[in-house]
């Protein structure tokens, strides 16, 4: 049965999940994971490289317990602002080393607000760790301490090797320790725990190191990191919080691109694209230098057709009126003259008679019996006229 790890647990029961043990050191291998479905049970288990672990709506990850140190403490409620400066003056006397450096954590909160738990761990380690599995593009929901997928009172033994083994156990008060010793060693510390959670095979081992009265139950490697699953604690806080955690992506990012070879290949990148740039102004120089010529070309042909023309700025206009001037010299009728409007109305009209008509410059005016100015209109477009009615008036203007 799976227990909860020191609050009430965070159930997903629709989202599969993976759970990893975090690589350590300069240069991580094979990544022990198992991948949990919808209803939390292991369906996957094994070690691959970060890029090749299997994908999962939520990645949590276990931090192992040789990297990090789990102490009680006793904090009282207070806003989150305050926590990181209250466990540094709560914690710094207990540590060994000097605390610059380490990452502290506050564990799950009691009921009323109270801090009863905290982990200290090495930061850069950590966030390398942390680092290293999201270029692998997988960012982690949480991290897990290993020894919080215990309880108070409780241990693990798990074997390393063929030849040793390591004992991992909680005390009373929540404080975690850990041992690595031979199979045929005897355990000196006498850990008292009133529970063993057991890997298949040693449990001979675990009654001659704990006792014959402590209550073992069995746990495979792949179930023991599934407890991290529903496990409410969390290192990623404070500076490694999800949003210092992009920051230090972005980082690492630059880094990486101030590199030599980072650098080469941005030369190249920016030569690339400046050539690029460089032949599309060629190119829209190449259309513009077409353009005028074309256009150049245009003028020529107008001045030798019509002389005197001023520059083209709208052909299908300016040769319409060109053509006008050039008829009112020679006596002929210009395209909206009445001569050349009666023409075209009475092609509309198809020999029907106005009553009345009223012209002035480019626009003739046609009353007609009721109702035949609309039956009209459609023969106006099949003469290239732009008509127009209004009551039983019919306008008849020169197509512009």
């Amino acid at each position: 049965m799976r227990q909860a790890c020191d609050a009430p647990s965070l159930q997903s029961p629709r989202m599969s999940r993976i759970v990893l043990r975090l690589p350590t050191g300069n240069r991580p291998g094979a990544v022990p994971y198992v991948r949990l479905d919808t209803a939390g049970s292991p369906v996957e288990e094994g070690e691959a490289q970060p890029s090749l672990l299997p994908r999962a709506a939520l990645a949590i990850g276990v931090w192992p317990a040789e990297q990090l140190t789990l102490l009680a403490t006793s904090l009282p409620p207070m806003p989150q602002a305050r926590l990181q400066a209250a466990l540094t003056g709560a914690l710094e006397d207990r540590l060994l080393g000097s605390i610059e450096g380490q990452h502290l954590a506050a564990g799950p909160r009691a009921p009323d607000g109270a801090v009863r738990w905290a982990a200290c761990s090495e930061r850069a380690s950590l966030a390398q760790a942390m680092l290293a599995l999201e270029q692998a593009g997988l960012g982690l929901a949480r991290v897990v301490p290993e020894p919080a997928l215990l309880e108070p009172g409780q241990a693990c033994l798990q074997r390393l090797d063929g030849a040793r083994a390591r004992l991992l156990w909680r005390d009373a008060q929540g404080e975690a320790a850990w041992l690595h010793l031979g199979i045929d060693d005897d355990c000196t510390a006498s850990p008292v725990v009133s529970r063993a959670l057991v890997e298949p095979g040693l449990e001979d081992l675990a009654r001659k190191w704990l006792g014959g009265e402590v209550e073992l139950e069995a746990c495979a490697p792949a179930n023991w990191l599934a407890r991290a699953a529903d496990c409410t604690w969390d290192l990623r806080q404070f500076e490694l919080a999800p949003r210092a955690a992009a920051q230090r992506l972005w980082t690492s990012l630059r880094e990486q691109a101030s590199s030599p070879a980072w650098r080469r290949a941005g030369w190249l990148a920016a030569t690339l694209a400046g050539l690029q740039v460089l032949g599309l102004n060629l190119q829209a120089l190449q259309l513009r230098h077409q353009r005028s010529e074309l256009e150049r070309q245009v003028q020529r042909v107008v001045d030798q057709a019509l002389p005197g023309t001023p520059a083209v700025l709208d052909p299908s206009l300016q040769m319409s009126r060109a053509l006008d001037q050039a008829r009112q010299r020679v006596g002929e009728p210009t395209s909206d003259g009445l001569e050349v409007l009666m023409g075209a109305a009475a092609g509309v009209l198809g020999g029907m008679r106005p009553r009345a008509l009223d012209f002035s410059a480019g626009r003739l005016e046609l009353q007609l019996p009721a109702g035949r100015a609309e039956a009209a209109m459609p023969r106006c477009a099949e003469q290239g006229l732009a008509c127009s009615v209004s009551g039983d008036k019919l306008l008849v203007q020169a197509a512009s």
